[in-house]
């Protein structure tokens, strides 16, 4: 991680506004960090680190969930050996957290960090709770790229969203599903309007998912409830590692 960088909201602001007509949902602040280990570092050593990392949080009482996600599903298009995924209830903690990491004890952590790993991105989304998942925890996050249809609305996206958690409702998925809006540091190659982002509790989980969205029709459910409004593409899942929670949903 590299929390010497100060996140500017202005991006994010203008992408949320846009979709602010009569309905204002709550949007969480969600960071992320592209990393790759450097040479002999795995994710053991990560995580001897971020067990420090935890003890140091502790004392400061920074209100701060994190993930490490590793790819599982990818094409040679990924560049990342992992992502660090962070939460905050609010912006102002999430800078709260920020500050911890550039104290003097924070500085030395952060240096242990550094020698396992180089991040390459450092992004700050609005994570806006679509369903919310039964549980915080390890699971497997299914992530795709969404483009928005010209001239959809909000009031369309949440008339479709209830459509979408009533199908949902009559399975056993304990998963959530949320939206990421971009907002500060977004990288060029980033040419969507969203990130799609399910999760389960378990690979044995994800591949029930997949079972009912491939051969139980939630796939051409999802089509007539979603395809006139938005397009996905680049579908990647990601083993995502719990290594701090503090809060649930």
């Amino acid at each position: 991680m590299k929390n010497k960088i100060i996140i500017s909201l202005a991006t994010l602001l203008l992408s949320l506004t846009a979709l602010a007509d009569d309905h204002v949902p709550t949007y969480i602040p969600l960071e992320g960090f592209a990393c790759n280990y450097n040479s002999g570092q795995d994710m053991g050593d990560l995580l001897k680190v971020t067990d420090k990392w935890n003890d140091y949080a502790d004392e400061t009482g920074v209100q701060y969930n994190a993930w490490i996600f590793t790819p599982y599903f990818y094409s040679e298009d990924q560049q990342a050996d992992t992502y660090w995924i962070g939460v905050a209830p609010t912006w102002e903690e999430l800078m709260r957290g920020a500050e911890t990491m550039i104290a003097p004890k924070g500085q030395k952590i952060q240096a242990e960090f550094d020698k396992v790993s180089n991040c390459y991105d450092h992004t700050n989304w609005g994570l806006e709770i679509v369903r919310p998942s039964a549980e915080l925890g390890d699971g497997v996050v299914t992530i795709q790229w969404c483009t928005l249809t010209e001239g959809t609305t909000p009031d369309q996206i949440f008339a479709a969203d209830k459509k979408m958690n009533a199908f949902m409702d009559q399975g056993s998925s304990t998963g959530g599903v949320s939206r990421w809006w971009p907002g500060s540091g977004i990288p060029s190659r980033f040419e969507a309007d969203l990130l799609w982002v399910q999760s389960a509790e378990s690979m044995t989980a994800w591949g029930r998912g997949a079972d009912q969205a491939v051969n139980g029709g939630g796939n051409q459910v999802a089509q007539e409830i979603y395809g006139d409004l938005m397009t996905c593409t680049n579908r990647e899942v990601f083993i995502a590692d719990a290594v701090r929670i503090t809060q649930q949903n």
